[in-house]
């Protein structure tokens, strides 16, 4: 692998070559373009166009990695949008434009959360005062049911461990690990982490004010399950994580990875029998931390 200090010195056709002209295109190289080489150039039109943004410079270039490693799609390829990109010269102008509409749409849709926030304020105050325990677990229930409906298998994989390790943080295995098991860059991992917290948060959002959650036959039993056993939600979660597990093309590498915790370190990492720290007597810690 090329020295990644190296990349400083490529020159804008360097990057489009390793870029955009190449079919599995190095996850490095484009992380290094956006937090070194063209860093200033984006810090500048952040300035300009993140105002009322509630992400800083440094949150917004990292779901701006995802988005271009992620957007537009083409048979699973990472960074497919890139290859589209047909005129050299212009590339990292057309890395800069790109990542100005990309702030533009982020500042819409903070905008139409905003606004959703203050008409649940109508309803419930921002720490959840205003609700009972037996809401919150309603809540929460809908909200985890209706993410199983509607991510896909290693986005919902992640939510899981996302939601396990906030209940006992003891037993989960460091992210640059867990991201090397899926096959992922850190960041993606931690950038894809907070986007399903995000979804989670806006599932529960939606309900405070009055909007109803469409969840299919399979998942309104998921539902009524979590809330008439919210008491053992760690032990339920890992049953639902282990259910996704299974639906991963890397399970054998997480297995794997899980195993030799277990082995090298005598830790059980999110396992059926491990402690869990549940939350019997009170839901409100758990509901205000995935809303903070």
């Amino acid at each position: 692998m090329r020295d990644i200090e190296q990349y400083n010195y490529f020159s804008a056709s360097d990057y489009f070559d390793a870029v955009a002209l190449t079919e599995d295109t190095p996850v490095e190289v484009v992380y290094y373009l956006l937090q070194r080489r063209l860093h200033r150039a984006l810090q500048r039109v952040f300035e300009l166009h993140g105002f009322g943004l509630d992400d800083d410079f440094d949150d917004t270039l990292d779901d701006f990695f995802l988005y271009l490693y992620e957007g537009a799609r083409d048979n699973n390829k990472p960074f497919a949008m890139v290859h589209g990109v047909q005129n050299k010269q212009a590339f990292f102008g057309w890395i800069v434009a790109t990542y100005r509409n990309f702030l533009l749409n982020k500042a819409k849709e903070e905008m139409k959360r905003k606004a959703l926030r203050e008409e649940a304020k109508s309803f419930v105050d921002d720490d959840g005062r205003g609700l009972n325990e037996e809401t919150m677990i309603s809540y929460l229930a809908s909200a985890i049911a209706f993410a199983d409906q509607r991510l896909i298998p290693c986005n919902l994989f992640i939510l899981y461990r996302s939601l396990l390790t906030l209940l006992d943080h003891r037993r989960a295995i460091p992210q640059e690990e867990m991201a090397m098991a899926m096959k992922l860059h850190p960041v993606t991992y931690r950038v894809r982490c907070k986007r399903q917290r995000d979804s989670l948060q806006g599932f529960i959002l939606q309900q405070e004010t009055g909007h109803h959650l469409d969840l299919d036959r399979r998942h309104e039993l998921m539902r009524l399950c979590i809330v008439e056993e919210f008491n053992r939600l760690y032990d339920l979660l890992i049953g639902f994580y282990n259910q996704v597990l299974e639906q991963l093309p890397v399970k054998g590498d997480i297995k794997a990875l899980r195993l030799r915790y277990r082995e090298e370190m005598g830790m059980i990492m999110h396992e059926s029998n491990c402690y869990g720290y549940r939350y019997s007597t009170s839901v409100r810690p758990l509901y205000n931390a995935l809303k903070s």
